[in-house]
C-alpha cells in the first residue's frame, strides 16, 4: 500500500533540488546504473533509426497519449522488441509532484506500426527498472519542462526516437536522440532548468 502525503507545491525548493541532483549523482556511480538512453549498442541504433519510417505514431504524440492514462511521462523512446519496432514511454502515475518512493511508476509499451498505438501498461517492482524510473523522475522534478515540451525543441533537427532525464556533470538535463536525414543519429542536450539546446553530434 502507498504511503500519502501532502503534495507539494510544484516550484520546487533549492534545497529539495540539490538533495535530488545529489541522489541522482550517487545511483549514477552504482556499478552497471545506466543513467541515459545511448544504452544500446551502435547496431541496435541503426537498426532502430531503419525501422522508424515503420512507425505510425511520432514520439510526441506517443508521450501526450500515454500521459492521458498513465500521468506525466517521465522518459520515452523507441526500440526494437521481439523484430517489432516498440514504442516505450515511462510514467509516473500519481503525478511529478510525488517523489519517487510515493509514487507508482509504470511502462506503456506497444507495437508503434499498428494504428491505433495500443500499449499495455506494467507497474515496475524490479529492482533495475524502479531505479531507472526513479532517476527519471528525480530529475524530470528540477525542470519545468514536460517531455513533449522537450521534443519540441529539437523537431526540427530530424527524427526524434528518445528522450531521457539525465545528468550533465551536476546539471540536471534531457539527452534528446534524433534520426538525422541521412540516416545518422545525433544526440542533444536541453537543459532542465533553462530549456537550451546543445549538441548535435
Amino acid at each position: 500500500m502507498l504511503m500519502t502525503r501532502t503534495k507539494p507545491e510544484y516550484g520546487f525548493a533549492v534545497k529539495r533540488n540539490v538533495a535530488a541532483i545529489l541522489w541522482v549523482a550517487l545511483m549514477a556511480a552504482v556499478p552497471g546504473f545506466e543513467a541515459t538512453a545511448a544504452g544500446d549498442d551502435e547496431q541496435s541504433t541503426t537498426a532502430v533509426i531503419a525501422r522508424l519510417k515503420e512507425s505510425k505514431i511520432s514520439l510526441a504524440d506517443g508521450i501526450r497519449q500515454s500521459e492521458k492514462q498513465y500521468g506525466p511521462a517521465i522518459s520515452a523512446k523507441f526500440e526494437l522488441e521481439d523484430g517489432a519496432l516498440n514504442l516505450s514511454v515511462y510514467n509516473a502515475r500519481e503525478g511529478r509532484g510525488k517523489d519517487a518512493e510515493h509514487n507508482i511508476l509504470t511502462e506503456a509499451a506497444g507495437d508503434a506500426t499498428q494504428a491505433p498505438w495500443t500499449p499495455k501498461m506494467e507497474v515496475f517492482e524490479d529492482k533495475e527498472h524502479l531505479k531507472r524510473a526513479a532517476t527519471h523522475l528525480t530529475i524530470l522534478q528540477t525542470s519545468k519542462l514536460g517531455l513533449a515540451d522537450v521534443v519540441q525543441k529539437v523537431s526540427d533537427r530530424g527524427t526524434v526516437y528518445s528522450v531521457t532525464p539525465t545528468l550533465v556533470g551536476n546539471t540536471a538535463a534531457f539527452e534528446v536522440l534524433v534520426a538525422t536525414a541521412d540516416g545518422k543519429s545525433a544526440k542533444f542536450i536541453v537543459d532542465a532548468r533553462t530549456g537550451t539546446v546543445s549538441g548535435g553530434r
